[in-house]
């Protein structure tokens, strides 16, 4: 009499399967590529704004307090923004070699390293960009702007009253316009890493949970072979000995027995004659 060992269907979910996450790796790859672009453009023109306004804020003002009396509050930016620069060109360098060696026939998937990396990456930028675009904002020349004020017959002298006007100070303007504009990319830089940051989370998380997937799947049928190498020794045992009862082990529970027990653990001793109820056996009555 044959067995039949059940196979389950495959554990994966309808959104994990080897189609879908083809189709899924190719969009994330996408987004992810126009993310990094995007970034680095971004990253590039905050560069050049601040650098732009440095030097205009150097010959004509001074900081009456900090480390330097230059405009170090902008030059701090610079710090965070040039490393985002770096990381992009880099990521992007090598997204441009990894599409070339899958032209070429091999293939590449993240690993949890490379995802790890790019998280710990983006979330170093957006810890260090953050205070440093706030003391930019808060060392910044925008803050001091204010309106004309114009006498009777609509002049605008330059007296105590207009110093910081536009008619006045027209450096002020152009200096604090551009420490705006490289606030205001700094700050788009910064969300675009949290979307980086918020993409690589989700695909750790895939990644973790494929994994254990693919780990209880192979346990599935490594315990489904032995349960069918196990019923073909059960069938051997029950056909030279006629006994119907057969037991059943575990891979743990068969690796954890002496070899001796191991031997024996398919076949059982067979029944004992009856005895009779005054403790002779029928032959020996006849006897």
């Amino acid at each position: 009499m044959s067995t039949k060992t059940l196979i389950l269907p495959s554990t994966y979910p309808s959104h994990l399967s080897p189609s879908n996450l083809a189709s899924h790796h190719r969009l994330r790859a996408k987004a992810n590529i126009t993310l990094h672009i995007v970034s680095l453009i971004t990253s590039l023109t905050s560069i050049s704004l601040f650098s732009a306004a440095i030097p205009r804020w150097n010959a004509n003002f001074f900081h009456n307090s900090g480390p330097n009396r230059g405009d170090w509050t902008d030059g701090i930016s610079l710090g965070p923004l040039c490393f985002a620069f770096a990381y992009h060109t880099i990521v992007l360098i090598y997204g441009l070699i990894r599409r070339q060696r899958r032209a070429t026939g091999s293939s590449f998937s993240p690993s949890r390293r490379s995802l790890t990396i790019h998280t710990a990456t983006s979330v170093l930028v957006m810890t260090s960009l953050a205070p440093c675009l706030f003391i930019a904002g808060y060392g910044s020349l925008f803050r001091f702007w204010q309106p004309a004020m114009r006498t009777q017959s609509g002049v605008v002298v330059c007296n105590l009253l207009n110093v910081f006007a536009r008619g006045c100070e027209p450096v002020l303007y152009i200096v604090g316009s551009l420490q705006i504009a490289g606030i205001v990319f700094g700050a788009l830089l910064w969300t675009l890493h949290l979307t980086l940051v918020l993409l690589s989370l989700r695909d750790l998380r895939r990644h973790k949970l494929v994994k254990q997937l693919q780990r209880e799947k192979l346990a599935h049928y490594e315990n489904a072979g032995w349960r069918r190498a196990s019923d073909r020794q059960n069938l051997t045992a029950r056909s030279s000995s006629g006994n119907p009862q057969v037991s059943h082990q575990t891979p743990r529970q068969h690796l954890d027995a002496p070899p001796q027990a191991r031997l024996k653990t398919n076949s059982r001793p067979t029944s004992r004659p009856h005895s009779h109820e005054n403790g002779v056996s029928p032959d020996a009555q006849r006897r």
